[in-house]
């Protein structure tokens, strides 16, 4: 069992439930909650370290959420439908306040932005909203490194001493996070045209898509 399937019960047949109420989508909605939370700390009374923190929360609780659905059978299709795009969210907030107050380089946060910009579009395009093509390993691979990357330069940029050593970590996980990013980007582009030719073809035959 990999990190990322941590929790998952051989015992008990995988079910996705149609429930919103659970533990798991309680997690998820207190990591939605600390995104404004951050940008009030870091733009409104400049209290980097508080922010760090909740960031960290925000972050670690993306697999919290994942463990406790695997585990006591809490995986629901809100809930995967929100993960995802939460973690989407929380990238796209720390990156751009950062920006605001000159933490971060403009190109990480054009090239973490405009991935999602594109895929956004792409699914809007080719599917009218959401393809449901599962995220992959190597997309939950680059978004932790982009979760300690981008997070990383919030501590590089603080006045102590050690912020040249995470300043250097943060760039690192960040390259490595956006190469993977757009691997995984170009992956599910593959995936979601499979899936429409797929569709097209139940079409033709007179199936259902």
């Amino acid at each position: 069992m990999g990190l990322f399937d941590a929790g998952a019960r051989s015992d008990v047949a995988a079910t996705v439930h149609d429930r919103v109420v659970t533990a798991a989508n309680a997690i998820t909605a207190v990591r939605l909650l600390g995104l404004p939370l951050f940008v009030w700390l870091t733009l409104g009374v400049g209290a980097y370290g508080m922010a760090f923190l909740v960031l960290v929360v925000v972050g670690s609780t993306d697999w919290v959420d994942g463990y406790v659905a695997r585990r006591f059978d809490q995986v629901t299709k809100i809930g995967k439908a929100l993960d995802p795009l939460i973690d989407r969210a929380m990238l796209a907030t720390a990156a751009l306040t950062l920006l605001v107050v000159g933490f971060i380089p403009v190109w990480v946060v054009v090239a973490v932005v405009a991935r999602d910009a594109l895929l956004l579009v792409a699914a809007l395009v080719m599917f009218r909203g959401n393809p449901n093509i599962p995220v992959s390993r190597l997309g939950k691979f680059a978004t932790a490194n982009l979760l300690i990357g981008v997070p990383g330069f919030l501590l590089g940029r603080m006045d102590w001493s050690g912020a040249d050593l995470f300043l250097g970590l943060a760039y690192g996980f960040a390259v490595v996070g956006i190469v993977a990013y757009y691997v995984a980007g170009w992956r599910y582009w593959r995936a979601a045209r499979v899936a429409i030719r797929m569709r097209q073809a139940a079409l033709a035959a007179g199936g259902s898509p």
